[in-house]
């Protein structure tokens, strides 16, 4: 399907939460996608700025019907399980990108040994393209009907360790330490774990053991890899440290040949050669910074890789793949530059 320069109508199901009121935030300046549907519903029958106030926008909140959307596509911004409930109906009427996990993962065992679910329609695991652009075929994802979105810690480990172990640079199992801020828990979390109070001026590690993120990354990079997630008291933002064994006599020249090489004309992945990426400088935008030096002492690669978890990790990343299935440039209606100060 192919939309060339007619309007792209897009349904939201779950419009109130932070990724899919993020995805209609950054919709409201694409050139050719419009939300004819946002769906809530605890919130049916109000505005949606009526629960996220800081969308302009009079678009009203309806129940999710899947026999009732009319769309070209459909984000489903739904905890995992959802999206394998309803994608078979609503593949009959748009194409679907789903945010949670259902189908990201090539192995249906992996998927219901990692996410304690049986899947209910394993048949459309073959048909799901994995949609992480810079890693997959884009052609897949122009052809796909149903696009399983990666997360954003996934992203953020994936993008700098995946063409490091195709290059056959990687000599052991890589650590990723890496902290979210809260937005990461979503919107309706009522643990008060996730309560900006009980984060204020802490850090803390979850899953530290067994982190249902492992085997998403592993299945990218294609080797084991030790995976720690914390949470941070920032609204937005991964900041992923990542210590890597490598080969002996690796460089710092060459990590950045094989990542030069890897992420040529891929505007989205940025590669800085001084200093070292925080966070602040890609809130807002749809990039991953990235930067590392080796350790010869150790034989370890040091790396540093930070994004914006709502957008590349979610909602931005969600409508790179969109553009790529319209037939539009990757880059359409989506944000480069961060928000500074």
């Amino acid at each position: 399907m192919k939309h060339g320069g007619s309007k792209i109508n897009v349904a939201v199901v779950g419009a109130t939460g932070y990724v899919g009121g993020e995805i209609i935030r950054l919709l409201q300046g694409h050139p050719l996608a419009e939300v004819k549907v946002a769906t809530s519903n605890r919130n049916q029958g109000l505005r949606l700025r009526d629960k996220c106030p800081w969308i302009a926008t009079e678009l009203a909140l309806t129940p999710f019907d899947p026999g009732s959307i009319d769309a070209d596509f459909v984000f489903l911004c739904q905890e995992a399980g959802f999206a394998m409930q309803h994608a078979p109906a609503l593949m009959r009427r748009c194409r679907v990108i789903d945010m949670a996990a259902d189908f990201r993962f090539k192995d249906l065992a992996v998927y219901e040994a990692w996410y304690k679910k049986r899947h209910l329609c394993p048949e459309l695991l073959g048909r799901a393209v994995y949609g992480l652009p810079e890693l997959v075929d884009c052609s897949e994802i122009a052809d796909a009907p149903l696009i399983g979105n990666p997360g954003c810690y996934v992203t953020a480990a994936s993008l700098p360790l995946a063409p490091l172990a195709k290059a056959g640079l990687l000599a052991g199992v890589p650590v990723i330490d890496a902290k979210s801020g809260v937005s990461g828990a979503g919107r309706s979390k009522t643990d008060p774990d996730y309560l900006y109070s009980e984060m204020t001026a802490n850090l803390k590690a979850y899953g530290v053991v067994g982190h249902r993120h492992t085997p998403e990354i592993e299945q990218n990079v294609g080797c084991r890899v030790r995976f720690t997630p914390h949470l941070v008291p920032m609204a937005r933002g991964i900041h992923a440290t990542i210590q890597a064994p490598v080969v002996e006599g690796t460089t710092r020249e060459q990590i950045y040949e094989i990542w030069r090489k890897a992420y040529e004309g891929r505007p989205f992945v940025s590669l800085q050669e001084e200093g070292w990426p925080s966070v602040k400088q890609v809130v807002g935008s749809n990039r991953c910074d990235m930067a590392a030096d080796v350790d010869p002492r150790t034989g370890f690669a040091a790396i540093v890789s930070v994004l914006d978890n709502m957008v590349k990790g979610a909602a931005g990343q969600a409508i790179q793949n969109m553009n790529i299935m319209a037939g539009l440039p990757e880059t359409t209606g989506l944000p480069l530059n961060g928000v500074w100060p």
